[in-house]
């Protein structure tokens, strides 16, 4: 088979392999790495008994990832870094592919290019959250990896493997504590075996490090806590504070610090509002949003036997969305790395506009994708870049995308304008 016909017959294979080269040859090449800064030196002290929260380590994770990244600290650093971005390129794989099945999308490999909805629909989902997992790629995170493991879980508890699923999930919420949300979720939907799962492994596998190697100061998943999570929900500590600079946090709390006590002008020196009020403030709207994203969903339950097409996302896939999107906007700290899971509630948004032809599903798709593209600064500069980080573009986008899940549970998706694809038998 030539290089043309290649590239004809499995463009989306060709342009997958053309970007991994790319991300490589970039982690290769550049010179700062958080994983080999970061991960990698963690590990090494921990492997070494050392403080692993020690004074400018930059480490603010739990201990696991750690002691999975001990080994990288023999290897020489260019082989460190390629095992990362193999990991990273294969996880980036998974999630756009199990993302695409969770939204109901036809197998990638089988979809032909006479399904121009489809393709559009997949061209869409990816404009708006491609960004952020090349972000990922860019500072050498681990992000992508999480995020792999969230959408491998998902997929499983789509496909009623319950064990499977929420063991995925904890192994993500042992590497970045914000997936434990996943935990009530599935609590409430009395799925027993996998909400259990997800905080008993995530507990589970934090606990092996120090099973290991012992540390004089005590469990190292008791220093994370005491030392980065506790001190920063007490009252009267500003939010957002967790170890970056401000404009870094795009969680909401991070955002709502920035724009309610107008620290832009680091000259203030009375912020307008108290830290506790508005810390009442910002946690009240995560009460709503919660109590809003259960009413969603227990509508579209009641509702599901008639509102939901075949070929369209399932209510649970958006019920997914949710969580993943709740989880960026109510963690103590989300950067921009951590958004690229903002990718299933983009699908599952896309291919339904373009099924119905809803407007506002349209006008939300176009506000994610504007917001996603204008905080990317190899696109707009660093003006712009800075303004729109600092405004909170990237959590406004998962907010959008969040609100567009809690319209398609609430009002439903309407009748496909057109079948998606041909039935399979």
């Amino acid at each position: 088979m030539t290089l043309p016909s290649i590239l004809k017959s499995r463009p989306l294979s060709c342009a997958t392999a053309v970007l991994v080269a790319i991300l490589v040859t970039q982690a290769l090449l550049k010179r700062g790495s958080d994983w080999q800064n970061v991960f990698v030196r963690a590990g090494q002290q921990w492997w070494m008994g050392l403080d692993i929260y020690g004074g400018g380590s930059g480490y603010l994770y739990p201990p696991f990832q750690a002691m999975v990244a001990a080994p990288f600290a023999a290897l020489p650093e260019w082989i460190s870094r390629l095992c990362w971005a193999a990991t990273s390129s294969i996880s980036m794989v998974v999630m756009v592919v199990a993302a695409w099945s969770l939204a109901g999308g036809r197998p990638l490999r089988s979809m032909p290019f006479s399904e121009r909805s489809e393709w559009f629909a997949f061209a869409v989902g990816l404009l708006c959250s491609l960004t952020y997992v090349l972000n990922a790629f860019a500072h050498q995170q681990t992000d992508v990896i999480v995020g792999a493991l969230l959408m491998g879980g998902a997929w499983y508890l789509a496909a009623g493997r319950d064990a499977a699923g929420g063991a995925l999930i904890g192994v993500a919420a042992a590497c970045k504590a914000t997936p434990l949300l996943w935990a009530p979720y599935l609590l409430w939907r009395r799925r027993w075996i996998a909400g259990l799962l997800v905080g008993i492994v995530a507990l589970a596998v934090n606990l092996l490090p120090d099973l290991i190697v012992t540390s004089g100061g005590g469990l190292r998943t008791l220093q994370w806590l005491n030392r980065f999570v506790l001190p920063t929900q007490q009252l009267d500590v500003v939010l957002g504070d967790w170890g970056s600079a401000v404009q870094f946090n795009q969680a909401f709390v991070g955002t709502a610090n920035r724009l309610l006590n107008s620290y832009a002008n680091q000259t203030t020196t009375a912020p307008p509002l108290s830290t506790r009020t508005l810390k009442l403030i910002v946690y009240t709207i995560f009460f709503v949003l919660i109590a809003v994203s259960i009413a969603a969903a227990m509508r579209a339950r009641r509702a599901a036997a008639v509102a939901v097409a075949r070929e369209l996302p399932q209510p649970m896939a958006f019920e997914f969305s949710m969580v993943l999107a709740l989880m960026l906007l109510i963690s103590p700290m989300s950067g921009r790395a951590h958004f690229g899971i903002l990718i299933l509630p983009a699908f599952c948004l896309a291919r339904t506009a373009f099924a119905t032809r809803d407007r506002i599903l349209g006008l939300i798709l176009g506000i994610a994708a504007i917001l996603t593209l204008a905080a990317n600064k190899d696109l707009v500069g660093s003006f712009i870049y800075g303004a729109f980080l600092w405004l909170g573009a990237t959590t406004l986008c998962a907010f959008v995308l969040w609100a567009g899940c809690v319209y398609v549970l609430c009002c439903g998706p309407g009748k496909p304008s057109a079948p998606l694809s041909e039935p399979t038998t």
